[in-house]
C-alpha cells in the first residue's frame, strides 16, 4: 500500500519514544493509587488516558493498514478481522486471565477482596466498567474498567474499520467522537456519578478516536511552530499540568477530557521526532523496558502492598512512604518482568503461530 494510492501512509515499524510514553502513563497510575489525593487521582486519570489516546493510535494504524490489504486483494475482511483479533487475544487475554485465576483463588482464602459473584464475572466478561458505573468501585480491582473498555473499543471499531473505505476511516473516528461526546452531555444533564462519567464505554471511546485521528494524519507535517524538540515539550508540558489547572475533581471528570486533543498532538510530535533529543530519552533502555512490561505492571500494581504484607506477618513496616512506595514499584516491575518473558512472550509467539498456521490452512484448503 502506497500513500499515493491513499491518503495515510501507515507504517508498521516500533515507533520510537512510544514505550516510554506507556512508562510515564503507568507511573501517574501507580502514584495516584499508591499516594491517592484529589491531585493525584487526577493525574492518574491523565494516565489512563494517555494509554487510551495510544492505544487508538496505534491499532488505527493496524487496521488501517489490514483494511489496505482488503483493498489490494491481499487478504479478505474475514481473514484481516480474524487476524486482528487473534493477535489482540494473545497480547492482552494470558496474563489478564492468569491473574485472575490468582487472584480469585487468593479471594476463597480471604487474602484478596473480590466482592460479590457479579462484580467478579464482569471482571472476566471484560464488563467491569459498567458494573462499577451502576455499583461503584467496591474493590482494589477496581483498575480492571479501563481493560474492559479497551476492549469494548475493539469489538466494535475494527469490523468498523475495516469495511470501511480507507480514504473514510477518518469519518468513522468522527462519528465516535460525536457519539462520545453526545453520550457525555447525556451523562451531564442526567446526573450521573462520578464513576459513571470515569467508566462510560462510548465517553471513553471519544478518546481512542482521538488518538485514531492521530495515527491517521501522523504522516501529514505539521505546522513548523508545533515541530521540534520545545514544542513537544511545551505539548507535554501542557498535559502535566492539567490536572492541577482544574479547579476542582468535578470539572475534571466533566470537560477534561477534551484536553486529550493535546495527547493526540503528543503522539504526532513524537512519530516525526523520532530522532530527536527528547523522543531519544523517552527511548532510554529502561524508561523503554518499563513501557514494555506496563500492562502486567499496570495489572498487577493495586495489589502489591508490601508494608501491608509485612504488618500483616507480624513486623510491622514504619518506613515514610515514599520508601515504602519505592519498595512495592520495584516489586511490581520484577512481578510485571517475570511475566513478560516466562508468560506473556511465549503465550503470544505460541498463539501467534497458530492462528497463522491456522489461517494459511484454510487459505489452502480454500
Amino acid at each position: 500500500m502506497s500513500s499515493s494510492t491513499v491518503p495515510y501512509a501507515v507504517k508498521s515499524a516500533r515507533i520510537r519514544g512510544f514505550d516510554g510514553l506507556r512508562a510515564l502513563a503507568f507511573l501517574l497510575v501507580f502514584i495516584s493509587h499508591k499516594a491517592p489525593s484529589p491531585v493525584r487521582d487526577r493525574y492518574g486519570t491523565a494516565g489512563v488516558w494517555i494509554f487510551f489516546v495510544l492505544s487508538g493510535f496505534l491499532i488505527t494504524r493496524i487496521l488501517a493498514d489490514a483494511r489496505g490489504g482488503i483493498d489490494a486483494g491481499e487478504s479478505s475482511f474475514r481473514s484481516s478481522l480474524a487476524r486482528f483479533y487473534a493477535r489482540r487475544t494473545a497480547r492482552i487475554f494470558p496474563v489478564y486471565y492468569v491473574f485472575l485465576a490468582v487472584v480469585t483463588v487468593a479471594g476463597l482464602w480471604n487474602l484478596v477482596e473480590t466482592g460479590s459473584a457479579a462484580r467478579q464475572l464482569s471482571n472476566w466478561l471484560y464488563l467491569s466498567n459498567i458494573y462499577i458505573g451502576l455499583h461503584g468501585w467496591e474493590t482494589r480491582l477496581g483498575h480492571l474498567w479501563s481493560l474492559a473498555v479497551e476492549e469494548q473499543f475493539y469489538l466494535l471499531f475494527a469490523p468498523l474499520a475495516l469495511v470501511c473505505p480507507l480514504r473514510r476511516l477518518h469519518v468513522v473516528c468522527l462519528s465516535i467522537i460525536g457519539a462520545s461526546l453526545a453520550a457525555h452531555a447525556y451523562l451531564l444533564f442526567t446526573g450521573a456519578s462520578d464513576a459513571r462519567f470515569d467508566t462510560d464505554s462510548l465517553v471513553n471511546f471519544g478518546l481512542m478516536a482521538i488518538g485514531g485521528l492521530a495515527g491517521l494524519w501522523a504522516d501529514r507535517p505539521l505546522p513548523r511552530l508545533l515541530r521540534g524538540d520545545g514544542p513537544l515539550v511545551v505539548t507535554l508540558a501542557l498535559i502535566l499540568a492539567m490536572p492541577v489547572l482544574f479547579s476542582s475533581t468535578a470539572a475534571w471528570i466533566h470537560f477534561a477530557r477534551s484536553t486529550c486533543v493535546l495527547n493526540g498532538l503528543l503522539l504526532v510530535q513524537i512519530y516525526q521526532l523520532q530522532n530527536g533529543r527528547f523522543t531519544r530519552l523517552l527511548d532510554l533502555y529502561p524508561i523503554r523496558q518499563l513501557g514494555i512490561i506496563s500492562y502486567a505492571a499496570y495489572l498487577f500494581h493495586p495489589l502489591i502492598n508490601l508494608s501491608e504484607l509485612a504488618n500483616d506477618l507480624g513486623y510491622p513496616v514504619h518506613s515514610h512512604r515514599s520508601w515504602t512506595m519505592l519498595a512495592d514499584l520495584a516489586a511490581t516491575i520484577v512481578l510485571a518482568l517475570a511475566s513478560w518473558r516466562m508468560l506473556e512472550q511465549p503465550v503470544r509467539k505460541w498463539l501467534v503461530a497458530l492462528s497463522e498456521q491456522r489461517n494459511c490452512s484454510v487459505v489452502n484448503n480454500g
